[in-house]
């Protein structure tokens, strides 16, 4: 599947897409990229995918 990943600062909330204006919420996806795993954000109403810069560590990476 081909997609841009928007990169986006969040401030208070990120509930609000900024490309459409669709105004509950996003779907979740993960992408592994080398040790990071990011979790990106999918509209969807116009499904455009954004980075919020949040990533996730495996339970054995925080010992």
């Amino acid at each position: 599947m081909n997609y841009k990943i928007i990169n986006i600062t969040m401030e208070n909330e990120f509930k609000i897409c900024p490309s459409c204006g669709y105004k509950d919420g996003f779907h979740s996806m993960l992408k592994k990229e080398g040790n990071v795993t990011k979790w990106l954000f999918i509209c969807p109403s116009c499904h455009d995918v954004f980075d919020i810069g949040h990533t996730l560590k495996k339970a054995s990476q925080f010992k």
